[in-house]
């Protein structure tokens, strides 16, 4: 956890926080295992469930209808040397 905290930082914890707050009130709702194993095991899979559709439902949001090859890279997204290439328009590279 420490590794995972230190090498994401807070954005993790901020991507994470509605998914959390929520699994937790699901939680502590409705599950009365009379087991803290049982429960806590429940709530961390509510708190990936909630995460993965949440995700999902963000990338669903940004998609485009531009191909995939097409599309820009933001800043935070590196391209590996095996998916480098030159801009080319119309035969003429760019860049």
């Amino acid at each position: 956890m420490y590794l995972l905290t230190k090498s994401r930082g807070l954005r993790l914890a901020a991507h994470e926080s509605l998914a959390a707050i929520f699994a937790l009130s699901v939680a502590e709702t409705f599950y009365r295992f009379h087991s803290f194993t049982l429960e806590c095991l429940a709530f961390l899979a509510t708190w990936y469930g909630v995460s993965w559709a949440l995700n999902k439902a963000r990338k669903f949001g940004h998609r485009t209808d531009v191909p995939q090859h097409l599309r820009l890279l933001r800043h935070h997204e590196q391209v590996g040397p095996h998916e480098a290439r030159p801009l080319e328009i119309g035969g003429v590279r760019r860049g």
